[in-house]
């Protein structure tokens, strides 16, 4: 029986790519250990190794890189680790980043090149167990799929890997980034269940992701550098309008693009990053007109900093993304600090600018406004 739904779900019988930059084995081959233990549970994965910044560049650069998240060091002998992120933001590469470092130093500018994490060495194995499971979760949220019946088990095939839908007989092919599936099912069905999710036909046989087409040459299209589709008559019009006319509206400004990583597809967001102290290396995300209440009581925070010097309840702030400013209100008996030494008035509202230095009673954990 033919089975279709699309919806926001879990990833399960995914393949997730994690690429591994280090320069230590005996470290690469504990994270190895680690990533197995938790990946078990949620689907297939694999890993690819670099032992230098300079080898991931080189992949970036030849347009191989194909990893969806990458664990990776700033570099011991240089800053290629921020090399990388940083060209990973300019090119808009789809893969996010968890940072395991030696020093602290460079937690905020990594933060600034939308890094997924900040984790600090010798690592310790709960607090990367929870970055983990974090990212699994918040890709699992973010991620709509196709739900087909294969040989009587049920699949859900993400519809950002998908790059076309091929006809064959009484059975179709869905091809996606990583491998092909097959089941009885028919195309007329499925342009009809995934119309309104940037799928186009283009052929009797052929539906098409229109974001995976890349040119179009006399009657027939690329998808890519390597795949050629065949645009037949009765859909040629349609094909020019909603793919090449959208392309050339939007080709000068560059606005038009498809991601999957959570760095490329999470909404503007204020942030409060640790950059000393206790919570180093810890980003806290502020949505737009977000009250985010801090203090050590889990029962009324929501940022629970749990440190003596910290009241129950000690500050709120609201980050406003119209006027890119921070809204914050201090209850504290110790005070809430900014810039090292001015002390905050109780009960009074103060506007500050991303780039302050902020700290919550504790003096020595501070943290940056993103």
């Amino acid at each position: 029986m033919l089975y279709l739904i699309v919806e926001y779900s879990t990833e399960e019988n995914t393949m997730i790519r994690i690429g591994i930059c280090d320069e230590d084995q005996n470290f690469i081959n504990n994270l190895v250990e680690i990533i197995s233990g938790i990946f078990f549970q949620y689907g297939d994965w694999e890993t690819e190794v670099f032992y230098s910044g300079k080898d991931v560049l080189s992949q970036i650069e030849k347009g191989t890189f194909d990893c969806d998240l990458l664990l990776m060091d700033i570099g011991s002998k240089d800053d290629s680790g921020l090399l990388v992120a940083k060209k990973v933001n300019e090119k808009r590469i789809d893969t996010d980043i968890i940072f395991i470092a030696s020093s602290e130093e460079y937690v905020f500018e990594c933060y600034r090149y939308h890094t997924f994490a900040y984790l600090l060495k010798p690592l310790k194995q709960q607090e990367f167990e929870f970055e983990l499971k974090r990212y699994i979760n918040e890709m699992n949220v973010t991620s709509k799929c196709l739900h087909i019946t294969q040989w009587g088990n049920e699949i859900a095939i993400p519809l950002r890997k998908i790059t076309y839908i091929e006809s064959n007989y009484r059975k179709v092919i869905v091809h996606t980034s990583t491998e092909d599936y097959e089941y009885y099912a028919k195309l007329n069905d499925l342009e009809k269940v995934l119309h309104e999710d940037g799928f186009i036909r283009c052929h009797q046989s052929y539906l098409v992701a229109k974001d995976k087409i890349t040119n179009q040459i006399g009657n027939e299209i690329m998808l890519g550098d390597s795949i050629t589709l065949p645009v037949s008559r009765r859909y040629m019009d349609n094909i020019r309008e909603q793919v090449f006319d959208e392309i050339a509206a939007t080709q000068d400004s560059q606005s038009c693009y498809v991601t999957k990583s959570l760095s490329q597809n999470r909404e503007k967001t204020g942030a409060l990053v640790c950059i000393k102290g206790a919570y180093v290396g810890g980003i806290v995300r502020i949505r737009p007109e977000q009250k985010i209440l801090i203090g050590r009581d889990g029962n009324v925070a929501d940022m629970v900093v749990n440190l003596p010097e910290v009241s129950r309840l000690h500050c709120a702030i609201i980050y406003h993304e119209a006027t890119e400013s921070y809204e914050v209100v201090d209850f504290s008996t110790n005070g809430t600090y900014v810039n090292t030494d001015k002390r905050l008035i109780q009960d009074e509202t103060y506007l500050l600018k991303p780039g302050t230095i902020i700290s919550f009673g504790d003096r020595n954990t501070v943290y940056k406004l993103g």
